[in-house]
């Protein structure tokens, strides 16, 4: 076959897929086997021989079981290049879908691969990560192969499925700075509005958990489905729960109040992939997991949403502000992903805004519900007055807010420094909200604030004052 009927079947100005040429002969016998999702599921067991890579479809992969025989469809020869193919095969084009690797290594023929081919008979022996031993391959007819693993050392009844890479993970955090870091080392992304969640797939069912470990898969049903409706075996992903206002924008106090009307119009903005198919992918550099969460997905249903990147981050900031965007967060490309805070992930805000510890609250003649709620922040274990807020509160999140602060009386002021307010009344340090502000006074007291909603994925005592890092 040669390439020639591989290049008829593509257009090479709408597919990444190599071109390729023909090879030199050498003994180097390389394998690989890449899942194929497209039209329907498969995967592709390449095996190098005299310059190009003899293929075949496996609908059902290769099996451990030697009781088990799998379909393998012998299809057109592809370069050798294409051994290190990964990426998306754009719609309208020939197997259009997702290719990713999923073994690779070297194969020894354990009869003659010429005559093998010729006959319809091959042996073989793969030295892969995934797919050790040897196997039969046995024509039927023109172009139907059968696959069958020979009882040796490596095989075994059934075939074992990959298990979740971790259950639990701590997220990576970035660091507030001043400006845009400079460089070609850098991607910008969108900063959303909503809830960090962390996605744990498995066994056909997500787990969604925020940063604090709080378990929300109820509160976000859809999602939770489009997830497990997935065509993987398992995968944990980060990103954010949003929900998006009339303009496109995400808007965290809509997503609060859609949660308490019960409405279900929420979309998972994800933007990393830190494992896939049992493989914990933490440590590859940042684009190559954005490539492998990109072709998860592909076909994926509209709720779940990839998070692009671009490397001009003026013109990202630009337009962050002139939409009214939170602002923006900057990568670094070949880091890998580490949990906690890090200088490989920074965010640039359009404005102020960070959450605060809520500490008590007031009430006056005219807001006899609640006229104003006291703020802080922890540092080295003590909650630092900041100031209070009484802008943004309708009537109903008044009315809500003073039930959920009844439970939480107490007698004493939680900040370090006393507050002479006879109209105070004290609340246990569990709450946190979302407050947006014109600056930071030299008295370390906040002008003009706003409430924005309540933080229930965020815990007390990870708050602390954000200050830009101005390198």
């Amino acid at each position: 076959m040669k390439l020639k009927e591989y290049k008829k079947k593509r257009n090479f100005l709408r597919t990444t897929e190599p071109v390729g040429d023909i090879a030199e002969e050498s003994s180097a016998n390389n394998f690989v086997v890449q899942l194929h999702r497209a039209r329907a599921k498969h995967f592709d067991l390449r095996l190098e021989h005299k310059g190009v890579l003899i293929s075949f479809a496996v609908p059902k992969g290769l099996s451990n079981n030697p009781k088990e025989k799998r379909l393998a469809v012998h299809v057109e020869d592809h370069p050798l290049d294409y051994m290190n193919f990964e990426g998306i095969i754009p719609k309208g084009n020939y197997g259009a879908g997702t290719v990713d690797i999923f073994d690779s290594g070297t194969y020894i023929p354990l009869e003659d691969f010429d005559k093998g081919l010729k006959k319809g008979h091959l042996k073989f022996f793969l030295n892969g990560e995934k797919l050790k031993g040897a196997w039969n391959m046995f024509r039927t007819d023109e172009q139907n192969w059968l696959a069958v693993k020979i009882e040796d050392q490596f095989a075994f009844a059934g075939k074992k499925k990959t298990k979740l890479a971790f259950d639990a993970a701590p997220v990576q955090l970035a660091t507030l700075v001043s400006r845009l870091p400079k460089g070609k080392d850098w991607v910008f992304e969108i900063k959303y509005d909503g809830y960090r969640i962390c996605a744990f797939v498995e066994n056909g069912k997500a787990r969604l958990c925020t940063r604090n470990g709080n378990d929300y898969t109820t509160k976000f049903p859809k999602i939770s489905k489009a997830l497990s409706n997935l065509d993987i075996e398992n995968a944990v992903f980060d990103g954010e729960v949003v929900a998006f206002d009339e303009n496109g924008r995400s808007d965290f106090g809509l997503l609060q109040s859609n949660l308490k009307s019960g409405k279900n119009n929420f979309f998972f903005v994800v933007f990393d992939l830190l494992a896939l198919d049992g493989e914990d992918l933490r440590a590859l550099p940042l684009l190559q997991r954005k490539e492998k969460l990109q072709r998860v997905l592909y076909k994926a249903e509209n709720m779940l949403l990839f998070s692009a990147h671009v490397e001009n981050g003026k013109e990202t900031f630009a337009f962050a502000k002139a939409h009214n965007l939170e602002g923006v967060i900057a990568k670094k490309i070949n880091a890998p992903y580490v949990g906690g805070r890090s200088n490989d992930w920074l965010k640039i805000k359009c404005g102020h805004r960070q959450e605060f510890v809520i500490g008590g609250f007031a009430t006056s003649e005219k807001n006899q519900v609640l006229s104003a709620i006291y703020l802080g922040y922890y540092e080295n274990k003590k909650l630092i007055y900041v100031g209070k807020v009484g802008t943004g509160l309708s009537d109903a999140l008044r009315q809500e807010l003073r039930q959920k602060f009844e439970k939480l009386a107490r007698k004493t002021c939680p900040f370090s420094s006393p507050i002479d307010d006879k109209n105070a009344v004290w609340l246990r340090p569990t709450l946190v909200a979302e407050i947006k502000y014109a600056e930071l006074t030299k008295d370390n007291l906040l002008r003009q604030p706003s409430f924005v909603g309540l933080r229930g994925d965020k815990p007390a005592k990870d708050v602390h004052l954000e200050v830009k890092n101005e390198d």
